[in-house]
């Protein structure tokens, strides 16, 4: 090949290579969202990654998990303790750094299914007149009852009449009629409505300190509520109002007959409920994914893993599996190579958000050193109903994770609705001062963390219908803490939790964790030709003609050279 072919050749490859080099290899601003909410095309290359359906099947994963076990996956329970593991599993099969963070804490667990069986002679030797009632479930930390059970005269504390929930508590309890009832070393049936009123739970809290039952069993009193299977709250059988009982729930029709039952016999009842409680070890879980520029500064995207006395679909088996999902995504968007986030992220799957943040406030309590390097917590807990919600933020140093979430929603063109900070894991890290001194009041213990530093940008994302009561504030109920929050909620005619609304949330929290912790390099590799490189390459030829010409004008012939040697 002559010089000029050589020097043709390598004009043209020279900024090709260049090309090749600055794109593999040296920062490119990234671009965003523009104004006219489009996505800039990093952000959509991510976005893209998330898939609904692989969401939904790490959710069934969960709730098979639960369903193996009698105590589902309450915090330290078998089953949560198996979740743990499994989670665990999960991010180092996506190639995180993974680990388990054990604390001790109260545990509570299941030994068997309990059980409620009406007798209507009294006799317990006589089986032909016992009815079992198959809705019967104890509460979420209920007390034991003896290993065999107990076996008792059943009572029935009437509550007053209402018409609807806006008459709960405008007629007083019908204490005549309460103090003719004797509750002592007896099982007391009553309507669940009782907690809607403080006076009359004052009036029931007051029977029962000076009149103690062996067991209380809740149902619902009004027909109006009939549309409602049994509800749980998060630890009520802890004896937050000194009480040590089985406490048990039965749902409207099978608490009508035993209303009806003991109108007209003196029916007792053999209760029994297998619990364990004692102390024992609870697992946070913990996957990384190391920041690029700033590694130091860290962003949680977190949710809570354990359940009260259901499978927990929604609450919160479809937010765990949104982190699950979100890891799995900037993992294959780091290993792509065209998206790695400038913060270290971290994946966060709380043990024991049912116990009042006892997953959260110990994580935090152990972390305390580094909560000022924690920019931003993004909390998914029951996502993947119909209407997104995100709560609302401080905003810190010029930065408001609110609106960064409510900006990138409305790019992806899903609808999201600003809601009051709620009690959640996130928290904990807004204001650990709180959680402290929630820590203490329902347990009496001191966690340390009031002088933690709080993380302002701390928000939850939820969405709705929640509860039962949803059917009256929004006409269609949701049914976390039930026996409904399971997968075939999501299938007619309830439709509850739905793939297409779980990926659209999972991705609301991508692209939201995306324009928190913009990437600081493109490593993607590209072999186009950009318009610069043929201009380049023209303007190289032209200059390397000028030069071979103006070489060969001052080069003298060969020949002449040999005839003057």
């Amino acid at each position: 090949m002559n010089m000029y072919r050589k020097i043709v050749v390598f004009a043209f490859a020279l900024p090709l290579l260049f090309s090749v080099v600055f794109d593999a290899g040296f920062k490119t601003p990234v671009t965003y969202a523009g104004s006219d909410g489009s996505l800039a095309s990093q952000e959509s290359q991510v976005v893209a990654l998330v898939n609904g359906t692989r969401a939904y099947s790490y959710d069934l994963a969960l709730e098979n998990i639960a369903f193996k076990y009698y105590g589902f996956r309450s915090g330290g329970s078998a089953g949560a303790n198996e979740t743990a593991n499994w989670i665990r599993e999960q991010f180092d099969g996506l190639g995180l750094e993974a680990w388990l963070e054990p604390f001790e804490f109260t545990m509570w667990d299941l030994l068997g299914k309990p059980s409620l069986v009406i007798d209507e002679d009294g006799d317990e030797s006589t089986t032909s007149d016992q009815t079992v009632i198959h809705s019967f479930q104890c509460e979420h930390l209920s007390w034991p009852t003896p290993q065999s059970g107990v076996f008792a005269d059943l009572v029935v504390l009437p509550l007053p009449e209402a018409v609807s929930r806006d008459e709960i508590g405008t007629n007083p309890v019908n204490t005549i009629a309460w103090n003719a009832i004797n509750t002592t070393g007896r099982i007391i049936l009553i309507g669940r409505e009782v907690f809607w009123s403080p006076n009359w739970f004052k009036t029931f809290n007051d029977k029962l300190r000076e009149q103690p039952p062996l067991v209380v069993v809740y149902t619902w009193w009004y027909d109006w509520m009939s549309f409602t299977p049994p509800m749980f709250s998060s630890a009520v059988g802890h004896p937050y109002w000194g009480w040590k009982l089985p406490l048990g729930f039965v749902d409207y029709e099978d608490g009508l007959w035993i209303r009806n039952s003991e109108k007209t016999a003196d029916v007792s009842a053999h209760v029994s409920v297998s619990s364990v409680v004692g102390n024992g070890t609870h697992y946070n879980v913990v996957g990384k994914i190391s920041g690029f520029e700033n590694p130091e500064k860290l962003m949680i995207i977190s949710s809570h893993y354990d359940t009260v006395m259901c499978s927990g679909f929604c609450d919160n088996g479809a937010g765990t599996a949104g982190v699950i999902e979100l890891a799995r995504v900037f993992a294959d968007a780091a290993q792509r190579g065209f998206y790695r986030s400038n913060y270290t992220l971290l994946f966060v799957a709380f043990a024991s958000e049912e116990f009042w943040l006892v997953g959260s406030t110990n994580y935090v309590k152990q972390h305390k050193a580094e909560m000022a390097n924690i920019s931003a917590v993004i909390n998914l807990d029951c996502i993947g109903s119909d209407d997104l919600y995100v709560t609302e933020t401080n905003a810190v140093d010029g930065f408001d994770l609110d609106q960064t979430i409510l900006d990138a929603a409305q790019d992806l063109g899903i609808t999201v609705t600003l809601e009051p900070p709620s009690d959640s894991d996130h928290e904990t890290f807004r204001n650990p001062s709180g959680a402290n001194d929630h820590y203490y009041w329902n347990w009496g213990l001191e966690a340390n963390i009031s002088d933690a530093t709080p993380v302002g940008s701390s928000t939850m994302i939820i969405s709705y219908p929640l509860f039962y009561s949803d059917m009256w504030e929004r006409n269609k109920a949701g049914w976390i803490h039930t026996p409904y929050d399971n997968s075939t909620s999501t299938q007619p005619p309830l439709n509850w939790i739905e793939v297409d609304d779980l990926e659209d949330h999972v991705k609301v929290a991508a692209l939201s964790a995306m324009r928190i912790s913009r990437s600081g390099q493109e490593t993607s590799v590209s072999f186009s030709f950009p318009w610069w490189t043929v201009g380049v390459g023209l303007a190289a030829v032209i200059v390397a003609a000028a030069i071979v010409y103006l070489v060969k004008m001052r080069k003298p012939p060969v020949k002449d050279v040999v005839e003057r040697t």
